[in-house]
């Protein structure tokens, strides 16, 4: 019996070999990269929910306002309450305040004798507009797009 077999022959076996991993190796490139690409890429659902009214809000004072924020987990819909701070800042300009310290991720509150957000876990202090004024919070106070439809304030979430 002949063991060296015919060369064409088996460099036409590799080469179908080789094609076979190339097409198995693509394809798994696909879908792997789609996986982990497909998110990024996804547009983002813009929702715009009503917070207070315009002439309902005091000048330059944070006002706490609760959003009922609904979400798709699977198969149910999850509502979350999520409060904001609304600060009047002009005749028709409102800015939105997440009320989450930029420090360790405690809510501040609003202390209206010193006009000051306070932080009550490690004494981060912070101004009507969410700025830094002491403490060791590292940034200021995030915040959310909003705009005003009539009196209407509404809340980019």
């Amino acid at each position: 019996m002949d063991t060296t077999g015919n060369p064409q022959r088996r460099h036409f076996f590799a080469r179908v070999v080789k094609a076979i991993q190339a097409a198995i190796g693509g394809t798994l490139g696909v879908v792997l990269g789609g996986a982990i690409v497909s998110p990024s890429l996804k547009r983002r659902e813009e929702r715009w929910l009503p917070g207070a009214s315009l002439s309902g809000l005091a000048e330059n004072a944070p006002t706490p306002i609760a959003l009922r924020v609904v979400r798709e987990d699977g198969y149910s819909q999850i509502i979350e309450r999520r409060v904001v701070f609304l600060v009047k800042t002009g005749e028709s300009t409102v800015t939105a305040l997440d009320p989450t310290c930029t420090h360790l991720g405690c809510r501040v509150s609003w202390d209206a004798e010193t006009r000051e957000l306070k932080c009550p876990c490690h004494g981060g202090v912070y101004d009507h507009l969410g700025q830094v004024k002491s403490g060791p919070p590292p940034a200021p106070l995030p915040t959310l797009a909003t705009r005003i439809d009539g009196d209407k304030v509404f809340i980019q979430v």
